[in-house]
């Protein structure tokens, strides 16, 4: 008989945390604890847990004997300040305080661990201060010379880590898409609400976003796979691995197929800041759609976005007269690693919209 896994996975709200949640919970062999700050109502798998305060983290974590995997997938981001707060110091800080809180006490107690997982992304390579990021981005490159809590994290991983029996995996996801209303970097969710509020009004849908920029995407539950593969895989040990859908995608090329599936007609390009829907009456209108239609979403128009709005204005390169340079990652050495799963992205925005539909969240 196979030992039993047992995978701890902080932020277990979030985009990838909920995919990795579900992925996991279904996974033969294995068994799930999420953690989270504010949990699901009702939902009594969940460990509520401040992962910024050392002494609960202590408490709630050191007296665990049986986590054999980590999924890190936490961050702090500061309120009202998504991307500005990349670069700010405080942030760096405490990102890596949370990262410490969960790992000392559980290398200090009884539990067998065997791997850890952590997550960067594109300003690993400096997407968020270069002009162009050469293309195609490589693990192997030379570490950008940036402050960043991706460095501090990795590095005291990798001070932790040395010389013992556990191994981690650093994933650099592009954009990701998934199922997390309240996220503040789920576009779903953002567009969702948008359409929403057009349909309301017998609007069409029109594109919001600025000019035409190339992208690349990773839907959440590739993104959930991929860490169960890194969780066991001898080739995943302490390494680092971009990873995306495969493909890459320009958003009013992408923007028929999710007026398809929301059936809506699709509207001209017409500039919008999603995050000005936050003023006026939209508060109001939100709470309306939820009651007319009796959807399962939260009638708090910001409990379902979260910061998601001004994440996808900056993502649709939304006001600037020319499109940003793009940030194109290699996916080359995951692949060669032995990790091949692909979707479409196109594809990806039709499965995200119907389920969000499906499961009404969205009209």
């Amino acid at each position: 008989m196979t030992e039993k896994r047992k995978i701890l996975i902080l932020g277990a709200t979030g985009v990838i945390g909920q995919a990795a949640l579900r992925y996991f919970g279904e996974l033969e062999g294995w068994s799930v604890l999420p953690v989270a700050r504010r949990v699901p109502e009702g939902d009594d798998r969940f460990l509520s847990l401040d992962l910024l305060d050392t002494q609960a983290c202590a408490l709630a974590l050191g007296g665990l004997n049986d986590i054999t995997h980590v999924l890190y997938a936490a961050v702090y981001e500061k309120p009202d300040a998504l991307i500005e707060g990349w670069r700010d110091p405080e942030q760096m800080t405490n990102n890596d305080r949370m990262l410490r809180n969960v790992m000392e006490p559980l290398l200090a107690g009884d539990s067998p661990l065997e791997h850890v997982t952590l997550f960067q992304g594109s300003k690993a390579y400096g997407s968020h201060i270069e002009t162009q990021v050469p293309i195609p981005a490589k693990e192997k490159w030379p570490r950008h010379q940036h402050k960043n809590f991706y460095w501090l994290q990795e590095d005291y991983l990798r001070e932790k880590q040395a010389g013992q029996g556990w191994a981690f995996t650093v994933l650099r996801p592009r954009i990701v898409f998934g199922g997390a209303f309240g996220s503040n970097m789920n576009p779903i969710s953002a567009i969702g609400v948008y359409a929403a509020l057009q349909r309301r009004r017998g609007e069409p849908l029109h594109y919001p976003g600025g000019p035409e920029r190339i992208n690349q995407a990773v839907d959440a539950d590739l993104i959930a796979r991929a860490c169960a593969w890194a969780a066991t895989a001898p080739t995943a040990r302490n390494e680092i691995f971009n990873i995306d859908n495969g493909d890459v995608f320009v958003w009013q090329n992408v923007w028929p197929a999710i007026c398809d599936v929301l059936e809506m007609k699709m509207g001209e390009a017409r500039p919008l800041f999603l995050e000005t829907l936050l003023d006026g009456t939209t508060p109001e209108d939100w709470a309306a759609i939820v009651d007319e239609q009796g959807l399962r979403a939260p009638r708090d128009i910001r409990k379902v976005v979260g910061q998601s709005l001004g994440y996808t204005d900056w993502q649709m390169a939304t006001g600037k007269e020319t499109a940003p340079n793009p940030v194109i990652a290699s996916t080359i050495k995951i692949r060669q690693a032995g990790f091949h799963e692909c979707i479409d992205t196109e594809d990806m925005f039709r499965k995200w919209f119907g389920i969000y539909r499906q499961e009404r969240f969205l009209p």
